[in-house]
Formats: C-alpha cells, structure tokens, sequence
C-alpha cells in the first residue's frame, strides 16, 4: 500500500474512485484533488459537494434529517442559546467545538464563538441522560460492532471513505447523529488498513 499522498484508489464495488486522504477540509489539497477528478470526467468519492455537506454542521444534520437518519434537536444563532448543548462554530477562525453543560457562561461563550456576535454557530440539544460518543468509519466498516450500522450509513449517505464520527448515546440505546470529522489516512490503525487492503486496489484494472 502506498502512504504518500495523493492516496487515491480504485473500489471495484462501487466502480470508481475513492479519495483516501481522510482530512478533506475545504481548500486543502485532498479537496483540489477530488475537484479534479471530477472536473476532468471521472467518479470519485468524496466530491466537493460532499465533503461541504459532511463537514459543516448544519448541512450534515439537515441531510441527515433528509435521509431519515436520527438527530438532536439543533438550532443557528450568533448569541442566546440555552444549556446543555454541544456548540460548533460556522466560521473560519474557529474548528474546535464547545460542550456546555451547566447554565452560567451562555453570554462570554457565545461571544467566544461567534467572534463577538459575528458569526453563526450550531448548537445540538443535548438530550437527558445521553452520552457523547465517538467512532472511525472506514468505507462503511467500524471495527466496533455498536457502530457498525451507524459507519454503513456515513459511507451510503454521504459517501466519505475515512472519518471520525460524533454521536449522542440515549439511555435506551439509541444513536443521534451529530457531527463529522477528519480521521487522516496516516492515523489508520493495522485493523482499519488491512480493511481498506481488502476493498480497494491502488491502480485501477
């Protein structure tokens, strides 16, 4: 298996190209590369298209909805919002998200965030009693079999090959999808890569 970037393979299952790279923040270089396959004619996934509606909050929570996927009640603002809630920023300034879960610090935080009111940011309603849970989702697959269906889902909806997922775990074992991420080829785990080694070629045939 090639390391180096640009980490484009073939997936025979789905007949075209797959974008490994795993961090397609927009305007980096895996992004360009996903552009110019598609500009020049040839399927690959993700497409910038894509990659926007996976990795800005609000869009993956609507196409989520869209496609009948469970999600937290969530809401835009650029000033009031009410605890408990997990907090990602729509700006370019900020990337790191926010968990309030006590009222006292609404008012400095959502100035934080916002850049003194500037700015948009989502906020996810963090139902009683649910935990916040992660996973990497791998072409569809999680090596932790309680995310399996959630991994499936990511890949089918959304069609991003390498990511790290945020999820809120209810008390009766449900799933709310809440948040996409990168997960770089080069943080892979032995497991996920010998995954990847099963589903794709490096050359296409």
């Amino acid at each position: 298996m090639n390391s180096t970037l640009p980490l484009i393979c073939w997936y025979p299952q789905g007949g075209h190209y797959v974008n490994l790279a795993g961090d397609y923040d927009y305007l980096e270089m895996p992004y360009y590369l996903s552009q110019d396959f598609e500009n020049t004619g040839r399927l690959i996934h993700p497409t910038p298209k894509e990659i926007l509606d996976a990795y800005i909050t609000p869009l993956f929570l609507e196409k989520a909805k869209l496609n009948d996927l469970p999600v937290p009640n969530f809401y835009l603002t650029n000033g009031y919002f009410e605890a408990p809630v997990v907090i990602d920023p729509i700006n370019p300034y900020i990337i790191k998200s926010r968990t309030v879960l006590k009222a006292g610090r609404e008012a400095s935080t959502a100035r934080s965030m916002t850049r003194n009111h500037t700015y948009a940011m989502c906020c996810q309603e963090i139902p009683k009693g649910a935990k916040i849970v992660h996973f990497r989702s791998v072409l569809g697959w999680c090596y932790t079999k309680r995310f399996q269906a959630a991994s499936l889902a990511i890949w089918e909806r959304y069609h991003i090959p390498l990511a790290k997922v945020r999820m809120f775990a209810l008390p009766d074992g449900t799933l709310l999808f809440s948040d996409l991420g990168p997960l770089p080829f080069a943080d892979l785990g032995a497991n996920e890569r010998h995954y990847l080694d099963s589903k794709v070629q490096w050359q296409k045939k």
